[in-house]
């Protein structure tokens, strides 16, 4: 299956939404919601980041999977408070009721993705609270991780285009076995409430040979591995060409994806066409524009062998390489 995410949306994303943080000192959810008018702006950065006819696009352009990022206060009872004493995290189950009623409408299933955890997993912005990561550091947080998930799983457990549930985006530590022992305690609760043939997704961590086979499935609800195959961020790829980053996305990550899936379906839940900005130095808008395209068709071949993508992003306030939805509408992806 293909399809996008929709970020920045439920879960803030400051280089997705630079406007939503002008003039204020802020770099993620946490630090937004303690500014002035916080609440009101976010309200309205909710109502209007994504429309009905965002999904009528989606499903017109032959996609068929939304991959939804929630926070763990998707149910607006997060116990954090703010310098005032406040509850600190807006909930937003109004508009994740809204967004599987526009799916279900246009006949998009539906990955719900726990994105940021207690304490955060990762200690990036993307999981709503940057600096430590004292998700692993607290029994307290993964346990209320779990209770998050389940109470997704109850309430969306009936809906027929639910296609799956991943229990944490991107957890990035070298305390592994913290993350598979949550893995397996996780998987253990969903099954039972979850509608039989509902796909458990959980992140490779970045450390595929380690995470590979962390759940043993049992029958009639099947394991998924999610990898982010990103050759943009990482030191090893900043000095690379054009040549070599085309080759990794068509033949190496296809090698990975096939040795993955001996164990159990992989899908990529986040991909772009982004390159490092030393390997597009001094092309023309032109040239950058083609190599979009022919860096796009190298890394679908290369995921052919997935169950599904899901690119990063829909859309955002740039028509940059991030804006799935821009890039189609320029000419400069071609979903395969």
């Amino acid at each position: 299956m293909r399809g996008v995410n929709l970020g920045g949306w439920l879960v803030l994303e400051k280089w997705l939404t630079p406007s939503l943080f002008a003039g204020v000192h802020a770099e993620d959810e946490y630090q937004f919601m303690s500014t002035p008018g916080a609440v009101e702006k976010l309200r309205k950065h909710r109502a209007e980041f994504l429309a009905e006819d965002d999904f009528a696009w989606i499903a017109d352009h032959g996609l068929e999977l939304v991959r939804i990022p929630v926070g763990h206060w998707v149910f607006g009872d997060a116990p954090e408070t703010g310098p005032d004493g406040r509850q600190l995290l807006l909930g937003c189950l109004d508009e994740l009721d809204w967004a599987m009623e526009q799916s279900r409408r246009y006949g998009l299933r539906v990955l719900l993705d726990l994105h940021g955890a207690p304490g955060s997993q990762n200690g990036r912005d993307h999981s709503g609270k940057s600096g430590r990561r004292a998700w692993y550091d607290n029994a307290d947080y993964r346990r209320r991780t779990v209770d998050v998930l389940e109470r997704l799983a109850r309430r969306y457990r009936d809906a027929d285009h639910l296609w799956g549930i991943e229990l944490l985006n991107e957890p990035m530590d070298p305390r592994v076995w913290t993350l598979i022992t949550f893995y397996r305690e996780a998987y253990g609760r969903l099954i039972t409430i979850l509608r039989p043939g509902t796909k458990i997704v959980f992140s490779d961590g970045f450390v595929p040979w380690l995470t590979r086979g962390a759940i043993r499935p049992v029958p009639d609800f099947p394991v998924i591995m999610d990898c982010h195959l990103y050759q943009c961020f990482y030191p090893w790829d900043q000095n690379n060409s054009v040549e070599h980053h085309l080759r990794k996305a068509r033949r190496s990550r296809a090698r990975l994806i096939n040795w993955l899936s001996r164990r159990h379906p992989v899908i990529v839940g986040e991909w772009s066409v982004a390159l490092p900005g030393r390997t597009i130095a001094g092309l023309s808008d032109e040239l950058r524009h083609a190599l979009r395209r022919d860096y796009a068709a190298a890394q679908q071949e290369g995921y052919a062998a997935a169950a599904a993508w899901t690119y990063w992003n829909y859309t955002a306030e740039e028509r940059n390489e991030w804006n799935y939805r821009a890039l189609v509408e320029d000419g400069q992806l071609v979903p395969r």
